[in-house]
């Protein structure tokens, strides 16, 4: 008889470890999840650079594809990112890749990320403004602005936002308020081209998360630029004037704003889930988790 009730309390706890871990495995498999759409680790273990001017030094990803992060402190906390492409190679290619359809003419809200792996892309950036803005993917949202794929048109300009398309030569243009378009085949809509010619615009926003697409004036560069922002102590932003003349540091000619503030988003091939978010994006959840974005910019390599 003892040997059996010392038996049987030893048995007893058995339950209890299968109820806490059926307690915790929601919470893993929803931060595992997190970590697939790009989710970054605490700001305090990153390590900068001290502030100062300049780009400096620059890393090789992969062939064509270069990237700098920077900081500084003028004219106020800033740190960003630059992914630089060299299109002169010819191997390399910028595309908007379409969307998935929501249902009542909306579109899928998708982490940059995601679209990044599903499309076998180098890099992308987030591209068009749209509307309702969802903490988590998986909602459905409009486009306020273009996207052409591959020459089919899922989305129409605004009259008062600009846009850049690429046309079926894979020359590059910057278009002030976008009407009839003619021999498109790749195009988004962002807010207002801040660079035109080597000249700042001088458009007057608020400080905030910056995404800008640029080019060099023989269009050999194409540079995806984001700067985080509304992050105090870490990257408070900046305007379009000051983020036009920061691309223009870089050797751009030619510059638009896409969406920015929470939009935000850069993102690199590698890494062991497929790629990597190098920016800080902010969300309500967590400083650090993308927001679901309804397309990118992106950039893939061509096969021979």
């Amino acid at each position: 008889m003892r040997g059996r009730s010392r038996d049987r309390t030893h048995r007893r706890p058995r339950p209890y470890w299968r109820l806490l871990a059926a307690l915790l495995a929601p919470g893993m498999a929803f931060f595992l999840w997190l970590v697939w759409g790009g989710l970054r680790g605490p700001a305090f273990l990153e390590t900068w650079p001290l502030a100062g001017p300049g780009f400096e030094p620059w890393t090789t990803r992969e062939p064509g594809v270069d990237h700098c992060r920077f900081h500084r402190s003028l004219p106020r906390q800033i740190r960003g990112h630059v992914l630089r492409f060299d299109l002169g190679r010819g191997d390399l290619e910028l595309v908007v890749p379409q969307a998935r359809p929501a249902g009542d003419s909306r579109i899928r809200a998708d982490w940059p990320l995601s679209t990044l792996r599903n499309n076998g892309l180098v890099a992308v950036v987030n591209a068009t403004p749209f509307v309702p803005e969802p903490i988590l993917p998986g909602g459905g949202v409009r486009l306020d602005g273009l996207a052409v794929s591959d020459g089919q048109w899922w989305s129409t300009p605004v009259s008062n936002l600009d846009a850049l398309i690429v046309d079926a030569k894979g020359g590059i243009r910057m278009l002030q308020v976008p009407g009839q378009i003619p021999d498109v085949r790749w195009g988004a809509g962002g807010f207002l081209v801040v660079r035109r010619g080597g000249t700042n615009t001088f458009e007057n926003t608020e400080v905030d998360a910056v995404t800008l697409v640029g080019v060099s004036p023989d269009q050999r560069w194409l540079y995806f630029l984001v700067v985080d922002g509304k992050q105090p102590g870490y990257s408070e932003g900046l305007n379009a004037n000051e983020a036009s003349d920061l691309i223009g540091e870089l050797g751009a000619s030619d510059a638009i704003r896409m969406d920015g503030g929470a939009s935000t988003t850069l993102a690199i091939a590698g890494s062991w889930i497929g790629g990597a978010v190098l920016n800080r994006p902010r969300n309500p959840l967590y400083p650090g988790l993308p927001h679901p974005v309804g397309n990118v910019f992106g950039v893939r390599r061509r096969q021979r």
